[in-house]
């Protein structure tokens, strides 16, 4: 998987200005429709699929690191899975270990995202020691920070960019689009936390179902605003 260049532009072309506005509208209800009829049209393999990822996770916790060092490639493998049934193209429950192949890329962005949500941790333990506006101020982080890599690990996973890249251009991109990114960021991330109320149970479901709602929206809405290749 490669950049696509735009016919007139030149091939060493530096990344482009993220715009504001043109290419397609947010269309939250047909990415979650998509996913929907992706994920319980295909259920055994998104939902094994997640489950053998949250498994062989769960099993490395034992280890402390381990999570950090195959979380990414891991999840780089699950992305994949999607893309390719969302292409319309076959794919199996082994397909989620083919993330192994960029293991270098998707350790470093897994280990970026960690460090990133690490320092969030930290800057809301201290803003929760101020009174009252404290635990507004910790909302407000969480609120922005979300939509602020929300598109990192689609990117990484999917195109050929670097994970400094990846994190840069889902900043960039938030900050373009910043209400509607909060809303895409919120809505989905809770429908994934949902399923953790049914004794954790429906997470098996509605974790798939976020993941497969937010590689349709990186298709439909991020991409033909940035011209990143699939």
């Amino acid at each position: 998987m490669t950049d696509e260049q735009s016919p007139s532009q030149p091939q060493d072309a530096g990344p482009q200005p993220i715009p504001p506005a043109g290419g397609p509208d947010m269309d939250l209800g047909g990415y979650l429709s998509a996913a929907w009829s992706l994920v319980t049209g295909d259920f055994v393999l998104f939902v094994i699929g997640y489950l053998v990822v949250a498994a062989i996770l769960g099993v490395s916790v034992l280890t402390v690191i381990g999570p950090l060092i195959i979380g990414g490639p891991l999840w780089f493998g699950y992305f994949r899975v999607v893309q390719t049934r969302l292409k319309g193209e076959p794919a199996s429950i082994g397909d989620v270990f083919q993330g192994f192949r960029d293991f270098g890329k998707g350790f470093l962005t897994f280990l970026l995202l960690a460090l990133i949500v690490l320092g969030v941790v930290v800057v809301q333990m201290l803003l929760s020691l101020i009174p009252v506006l404290g635990i507004l101020l910790t909302l407000c982080v969480s609120l922005v920070v979300g939509p602020m890599f929300f598109f990192v690990m689609p990117i990484a996973a999917l195109s050929d960019v670097s994970p400094t890249d990846a994190i840069s251009r889902s900043v960039k991109f938030c900050f373009a689009n910043f209400w509607k990114m909060v809303l895409l960021s919120l809505v989905l991330g809770l429908i994934a936390m949902a399923g953790s109320l049914v004794c954790g149970i429906g997470a098996l479901f509605t974790v798939p179902l976020a993941i497969v709602a937010t590689v349709a929206a990186y298709n439909e809405y991020y991409l033909p605003k940035t011209q990143d290749a699939v």
